[in-house]
């Protein structure tokens, strides 16, 4: 096992759109996963279609097709399939599991970046870089991009710290990322997120949901953390700039 050798998991939930994209930035890494589980999670249009004809292409991805329940809110089941990937790369040899969303694009050198600053900070245990979306059809680095947290659309995990938090916890608002990053840092281990290294975003949550659900949303996850009074006040007065302004 090299000390490159990491692992993906995505979850895809109707991301015929940008899919293809996701695969094609992968594959032209220069440094490629020794596995990529993409678990199609109830989707209806052609993703199920599109990840089939690249896992036929190139055999160290993994198509997964799973029946969504109906019952379980959207993160809840994003969770789930998440799980379900996990399952399929336990006992594979790796030294790194990656969390990648199913609209996201990035340089050839995204992951190798990545990987060499877990070689400079031996303390490191999740990593990535800043979340760029478009903005008035030019990307820019999102407003909440911070060193100190690393988006979960691109989280990267030493396997040791994966293991250690106990993977992801299902939540009904979100911020499963959250709580892996807080779990992290109770078990010893430091969260960074790398401005020079750039990922781009190319379905933001509230293209999904729309932007006031998507902020009434945020709250109400905030809420079932319990997050101190103070915290939330630092929070939003660095969201104010998000859309839709001040409102959200």
């Amino acid at each position: 096992m090299s000390d490159s050798d990491y692992v993906l998991i995505t979850a895809a939930y109707n991301e015929g759109a940008h899919i293809s994209a996701t695969i094609e930035a992968v594959l032209e890494q220069s440094v490629t996963p020794h596995k990529w589980v993409i678990v199609s999670d109830g989707s209806t249009d052609n993703t199920d279609t599109i990840i089939k004809q690249y896992s036929k292409r190139r055999n160290f991805i993994e198509y997964i097709r799973r029946e969504k329940t109906g019952t379980s809110p959207s993160f809840v089941s994003k969770v789930s399939a998440i799980q379900a990937g996990y399952k399929a790369v336990f006992g594979k040899p790796y030294r790194f599991i990656g969390i990648l969303d199913a609209d996201i694009t990035f340089g050839r050198d995204y992951y190798e970046r990545v990987i060499g600053k877990f070689r400079e900070d031996k303390r490191l245990g999740i990593a990535g870089g800043f979340i760029y979306e478009c903005r008035g059809h030019v990307f820019r680095s999102r407003p909440s991009n911070t060193r100190i947290s690393v988006a979960g659309a691109i989280q990267l995990f030493l396997k040791e710290c994966y293991e250690a938090i106990g993977g992801h916890v299902p939540l009904p608002y979100g911020g499963e990322d959250w709580i892996c990053e807080i779990l992290a840092r109770k078990n010893g281990w430091a969260v960074t997120a790398f401005p020079d290294i750039v990922a781009y975003h190319h379905k933001p949550g509230e293209t999904k949901r729309g932007v006031l659900k998507d902020a009434i949303r945020q709250g109400r996850m905030d809420y079932a953390f319990g997050s101190h009074p103070l915290f939330e006040i630092v929070k939003c007065s660095r969201r104010v700039q998000e859309r839709p302004s001040f409102h959200g």
